[in-house]
């Protein structure tokens, strides 16, 4: 998974889940070295590396060993944005969860999600993962689960009958198993390869309370465009996003020069870039945005070292790129902000 770009605002949707337990957002990626607006929105990218300090700061001990099966248990299928919305569109629960498995990519891009139908039982298993650590801790397998079967209810409209969840981690001490099984109500099986919820076959054919065909074909668009465009991200797309972001500040950043550390001409970038349905230099200017923006809402943002910064000659370009960008000057924007310190 090394090289990839995943989409921030999904796994992502499992870190959205953890993050409604924090007050300040903003702290925890901070804690994990990264700025809350270079992973905010749903268009934001993170590398796998980010994604395991992310998650790894958000479900660190908190002196509440029952920090994930809490997180995970308020789920609903609305925090899922547009995917949530076309598998509850769907007509039973089996289609529903054949769109989670077509669009695993977008909620859990580094685990394996499948389902196995036996003549007495079906299973959902999680597992995978194993390059990143986080997902062989006790709060991220409690999350997964919890948020699995909250999920679950939520598209069935409250109740989803389990006969036995399994997870990867060791049983919890006695005294807190109550909880679990207060939430599951089923057979609780700790130790196990895989994280993974079993149920009877007849439930695959539920009907679900918000059944939408006429949005289906709307949802469908949006959340393939999301697909295409994480898939644009972790090919030549997000090779030369990373290199723009860390090429700020480090001379001009033209074609040739990316194209150059990425080992290829600058028209056979321009051209692997046209086929993923991108361009350079809005690559560029997005990436000077973002950053242009995040400076400035920090009361101390030195103008013209900004626009040096980002490469423009002088602060008369840079003013008038920004205002392209965003419709006012960069004064403007940060007059409107609240300093960030």
């Amino acid at each position: 998974m090394d090289g990839q770009w995943l989409r921030a605002g999904n796994a992502p949707g499992l870190l959205d889940i953890v993050l409604r337990g924090y007050p300040d957002k903003a702290a925890v990626c901070q804690a994990a070295g990264l700025e809350a607006d270079a992973v905010a929105g749903c268009g934001a990218m993170v590398t796998p590396s980010q994604l395991e300090a992310l998650l790894g700061t958000a479900l660190a001990p908190t002196g509440d060993p029952l920090f994930g099966l809490r997180a995970g248990r308020d789920s609903h299928y609305r925090d899922l944005g547009p995917l949530g919305g076309l598998m509850a569109a769907s007509e039973t629960l089996e289609q529903a969860l054949l769109v989670l498995l077509r669009h695993r990519e977008l909620l859990l891009p580094y685990l394996a999600l499948a389902l196995h139908r036996e003549e007495h039982q079906c299973t959902l298993t999680v597992g995978g993962g194993e390059t990143l650590a986080v997902t062989r801790t006790r709060a991220h397998n409690d999350l997964l689960v919890a948020a699995l079967v909250a999920l679950g209810r939520s598209l069935l409209g409250g109740r989803m009958p389990i006969q036995r969840v399994a997870f990867r981690h060791s049983c919890p001490p006695a005294e807190q198993l109550a909880e679990y099984r207060s939430f599951f109500r089923c057979e609780l099986d700790f130790g196990q390869p895989d994280n993974a919820l079993v149920f009877s076959p007849a439930l695959l054919g539920h009907s679900l309370p918000a059944v939408d065909a006429a949005r289906r074909p709307d949802l469908e668009r949006t959340v393939d465009g999301q697909r295409q465009a994480l898939r644009r991200a972790g090919g030549v797309t997000g090779q030369v996003l990373e290199q723009l972001h860390s090429g700020l500040g480090q001379g001009p950043l033209t074609v040739d020069v990316v194209a150059d550390r990425l080992d290829m001409t600058a028209r056979t970038l321009q051209r692997r870039l046209q086929d993923e349905g991108a361009q350079f230099a809005r690559l560029r200017d997005q990436v000077r945005m973002e950053y242009a923006c995040r400076r400035l809402r920090h009361g101390d943002c030195d103008m013209p070292e900004l626009a040096r910064r980002l490469g423009f000659s002088d602060i008369a370009n840079f003013y008038h790129a920004f205002r392209r960008w965003t419709g006012c000057t960069p004064g403007a924007y940060r007059g409107n902000q609240a300093p960030d310190r």
